[in-house]
């Protein structure tokens, strides 16, 4: 009996020996592209809540770290002059840690938000995954037969926290049936914008 559970253990320490091993060899083989995969869909979140017409310099923050989460980054218009600011947040949402992107612009002495989009997000399907949907303004019809105007896509909930400054996030409307991913949203939204408040001085 004592002979049997120690053979047993054995090879479950094998196995969890190579499993371990297989499976760092492959975090080597995959390390770059896992990095460049990630640089980009952050480029891209970045481009997205700042004005049209602005660049940002992604390997020269304002404030933090460039790639990380406490990075900063002004986007400035064809003069070079800043015009807007971009953070991450990110909170616990009902499933999931909720992240998102935020860009902001100076309004007076404070910051007022530009656009929100969410980065990340495992919440569940159909209720709190509903703020990250992206939504068309064209109708099936016009999907499957053209139409005049172009599409543009939006999210009613993400949409909301627009022009809003930092005191004013936690007055916007949650999505029904999913109050604790709005309420995991709208905290990630406030770091970021306090994140950028004390990178400007605002």
């Amino acid at each position: 009996m004592i002979r049997s559970a120690l053979k047993f253990v054995v090879i479950l320490g094998a196995v969890c020996i190579v499993m371990g091993s297989g499976a760092a060899v492959l975090y080597g083989l995959w390390q770059d592209r896992i990095a460049a995969r990630e640089a980009a869909t952050r480029q891209a979140a970045i481009q997205t809540v700042t004005p049209e017409g602005t660049t940002v310099d992604p390997e020269n923050p304002v404030a933090g770290k460039a790639g990380t989460e406490s990075a900063v980054y002004a986007a400035r218009d064809d003069t070079g002059k800043r015009v807007a600011y971009v953070a991450a947040g990110a909170a616990q949402g009902y499933a999931s840690t909720v992240r998102v992107m935020v860009g902001a612009k100076p309004a007076g002495d404070a910051l007022a938000i530009h656009k929100v989009v969410v980065t990340a997000q495992a919440e569940t399907p159909g209720l709190g995954a509903k703020v990250a949907e992206r939504r068309s303004n064209y109708t099936l019809w016009q999907k499957l037969f053209g139409a005049d105007e172009p599409e543009t896509v939006f999210n009613p909930f993400l949409d909301r926290f627009q022009g809003k400054q930092r005191a004013e996030v936690a007055d916007v409307q949650a999505i029904t049936a999913a109050t604790i991913t709005s309420s995991a949203t709208k905290e990630a939204v406030r770091e970021a914008l306090e994140r950028i408040e004390k990178a400007v001085g605002r």
